[in-house]
């Protein structure tokens, strides 16, 4: 069987995906407070399958649905039995959640980018450099000053907030949570630690 959860608008559907993980969604394109089709955006969309309802029936609005970026589109009237058949093919196509956990924090180096769970993240040439050392010392805290010295090549370790700018605009990129971050944290009077 299967657990469901049930709610009317875009707003609670965003604020449930923000707080747990979902396998699929059964979504609505016409809701009260906006297109079903915004959940498409979601940072964590590439870990969710999504089936899109509609009574817009014609091929051109199906196709708009796919190209959107719907798994698949469902126009109404429908019936319930090829409701669940549509999901569960969806779920034997959905990536298994430990082959998504295997590749965040992917670093591009060509392109400057990284897999995170807000999905594939730019970053500057910076930015990019200051990660991947810490990732590549997962686990373990890195003083401010070694930051300096091995990220920046600074020999005089100048006075400067430098470090927590950088880590403040990277957690608005790769946190779901930027305000209660769960992978790139500050331990205070030590430095800096990364936790896949």
């Amino acid at each position: 069987g299967y657990a469901c959860v049930w709610v009317k608008t875009l707003r609670d559907a965003k604020q449930r995906l923000d707080k747990e993980e979902y396998d699929a969604a059964v979504v609505d394109w016409n809701l009260p407070d906006g297109e079903g089709l915004a959940l498409l955006k979601h940072p964590k969309r590439n870990a969710l399958m999504v089936l899109v309802l509609s009574s817009k029936a014609s091929v051109t609005e199906r196709v708009e649905g796919l190209t959107r970026g719907a798994d698949d589109y469902l126009p109404k009237p429908f019936s319930f039995h090829e409701l669940e058949a549509r999901l569960l093919a969806l779920l034997r196509r959905a990536p298994a959640k430990e082959e998504l956990k295997k590749t965040l924090w992917l670093m591009d180096e060509r392109m400057l980018s990284v897999e995170a769970p807000t999905g594939k993240v730019e970053l500057t040439p910076l930015e990019f450099k200051f990660l991947k050392y810490l990732v590549e010392r997962k686990d373990m805290i890195i003083s401010k000053d070694r930051l300096l010295r091995d990220v920046w090549g600074f020999t005089l370790l100048p006075k400067t907030r430098t470090v927590d700018y950088v880590i403040t605009q990277l957690r608005k990129r790769i946190e779901m949570d930027p305000e209660t971050p769960g992978h790139l944290l500050t331990v205070r009077g030590a430095g800096v630690k990364f936790i896949p």
